[in-house]
């Protein structure tokens, strides 16, 4: 699946506005602040823009941020905050590279342009 399911606040923003519609709008929770469902990782090369609003155009934007973009809040996820990495994920221009190859890797161009799946209409 390539996904959790889970909601998580990955450090996008650090004030809550009641305009977003995050998960605390349907769950009534200030726990749930910020936080959105994570997508699946398969075919996300072709799945631009990035995050709930858009805000990131590329795969390499969409790393940056976990690299030295992520903000503070009351209901950042833990994991986004580890010891040694609270300010992000410290890589070096290289393991980006490799990190965004990975992720383009997970494209199945076979599945995309497969005729028999395609839309009738």
């Amino acid at each position: 699946m390539f996904t959790n399911n889970e909601f998580h606040n990955i450090g996008l923003d650090s004030v809550y506005d009641p305009a977003v519609k995050d998960r605390s709008y349907i769950t009534g929770s200030p726990y749930d602040r910020l936080k959105f469902k994570a997508p699946t990782l398969r075919n996300v090369e072709l799945t631009s823009p990035y995050m709930h609003d858009g805000r990131f155009a590329t795969l390499e934007e969409v790393v940056e941020h976990y690299n030295s973009g992520v903000l503070r809040s009351p209901t950042v996820d833990p994991i986004m905050t580890k010891p040694g990495k609270e300010y992000g994920l410290q890589l070096t221009q290289q393991e980006k590279d490799d990190l965004v190859a990975f992720l383009k890797a997970l494209t199945d161009w076979e599945f995309v342009n497969d005729t028999a799946l395609a839309s009738p209409f």
